[in-house]
């Protein structure tokens, strides 16, 4: 299915148009994501996990910052392991090793979780830290793996590819909504929690099984490392590298001003169970209905990437965002709150196809990894400052609907920062 994203006119040499080995690592990149994101949706960190930590008794601070623990863990490594991976020449033997050891946390957690005999104190700690857990080993490898898929998939369908990995994970994640409602309902509670994380860690497993088909190709333009000295002088010259690229430090702002749906979907799912007095497996319903946005969401966001790259995927993510602060503001039906989600998912998508696409195409090749990882960095304190402000407006306020403004009038700033980045394929 993956396969037939592949353009007919994709930037590939004259000699080798399609080869076969680009096809196959096309098709097992997606399913790895797919599977990746996929299970990660039966733990899913915007509905799941905040009433998950909210009934095990976290306060709203922990709440807030759920949905941002594994990607801002995620980032947080990449920059102190960049210049190894400079100096790089095959990625997939780093990847492959990382990769299996960020998954374990999950299956170790839930083994705890289903064996332990009574929940106790330690029980928070454990499900708060355990995507902390993963997202620090994953990073270790995460910038060895982006370079290693820049280099395999061309880049006029790398929007397609990124879209392929969200539609499979939206797939899976309507299956993940039936199936938490129903465990949640016959297991609620520490059993059922851990059952989640061992389903989790299932579909992890095959994501990472996809890739050991995955074969790397010779890079015929290797650049030599950049950094020769220590690492002290290795971090004192990446303020200098930053600066000579205005587009990504605009590229930095949009980011920080473009965490909305992080702000908003924090407390989203509580809000809505409080409002309509529904019980805590119809959560389920919110994940499904989110998938389906996903999946619609991502078909688009292929196209639109195709056509016209990531910056306007990243300005209609933002319109979105806006509208739906709007929306949850109002309503107060189960129905609505539903259609709410499908929003949000077909709006976050776009956002993450977008800037994935924009900020490869942003980077000159010689520095990518390096640039990737400074990038990622910054989005960590982004990710924290959205969630950690949001739950600071939350217990202050005590209301949702100020939580809701503050990510509207983010998402507007977002937009205006958006509109000054040029378009890197206009460009070229």
């Amino acid at each position: 299915m993956a396969a037939s994203w592949m353009p007919e006119d994709s930037a590939l040499p004259p000699h080798a148009h399609h080869p076969p080995i680009v096809r196959r690592n096309f098709v097992c990149h997606c399913f790895e994501g797919g599977l990746y994101m996929g299970g990660l949706a039966f733990l899913q960190p915007e509905t799941v996990m905040p009433k998950m930590v909210e009934q095990l008794g976290g306060r709203s601070s922990i709440v807030a910052i759920m949905p941002a623990l594994l990607p801002a863990a995620f980032a947080l490594a990449g920059l102190f392991v960049s210049p190894v991976v400079e100096k790089l020449t095959h990625f997939k033997p780093w990847v492959m090793s990382f990769g299996l050891l960020q998954r374990l946390p999950y299956l170790v957690t839930g083994l705890l979780l289903w064996n332990a005999q009574d929940a106790g104190p330690w029980l928070l700690p454990v499900v708060v830290l355990t995507p902390v857990a993963s997202g620090l080993v994953g990073g270790v490898g995460v910038v060895a793996w982006m370079e290693m898929v820049t280099r395999m998939v061309p880049e006029r369908i790398r929007a397609a590819g990124w879209a392929s990995r969200y539609i499979i994970q939206a797939c899976i994640g309507m299956g993940a909504g039936a199936v938490i409602h129903q465990v949640l309902t016959h297991l609620p509670g520490q059993r059922g929690y851990a059952l989640l994380h061992l389903i989790a860690f299932g579909f992890l497993f095959l994501s990472w099984l996809a890739q050991v088909f995955m074969r790397e190709l010779p890079c015929t333009h290797h650049h030599a490392p950049h950094h020769t000295g220590s690492y002290w002088r290795y971090l004192r010259g990446l303020p200098s590298l930053l600066r000579s690229q205005p587009q990504l430090l605009k590229m930095i702002a949009a980011r920080f001003t473009g965490t909305g749906y992080l702000m908003l979907v924090s407390f989203l799912t509580l809000h809505a169970l409080h409002t309509t007095g529904r019980p805590e497996a119809d959560e389920g319903h919110f994940v499904s209905f989110q998938n389906i946005g996903t999946i619609l969401g991502s078909m688009l966001a292929a196209w639109l990437g195709y056509h016209s790259g990531g910056k306007v995927l990243l300005i209609l993510s933002r319109i979105i965002c806006v509208i739906l602060c709007a929306w949850v503001s109002v309503t107060e039906s189960f129905s609505g709150f539903t259609a709410a989600y499908f929003v949000f998912g077909f709006g976050l998508f776009l956002d993450r196809v977008g800037d994935l696409t924009l900020t490869a195409e942003l980077c000159p090749p010689d520095r990518r990894s390096t640039l990737q990882a400074v990038l990622s960095f910054c989005n960590v304190w982004s990710l924290l400052l959205a969630t950690s402000l949001g739950g600071l407006i939350y217990t202050f306020s005590g209301s949702f609907y100020f939580v809701a403004m503050a990510a509207a009038a983010f998402s507007l700033v977002s937009i205006v920062v958006l509109s000054r980045i040029p378009e890197p394929r206009e460009r070229r």
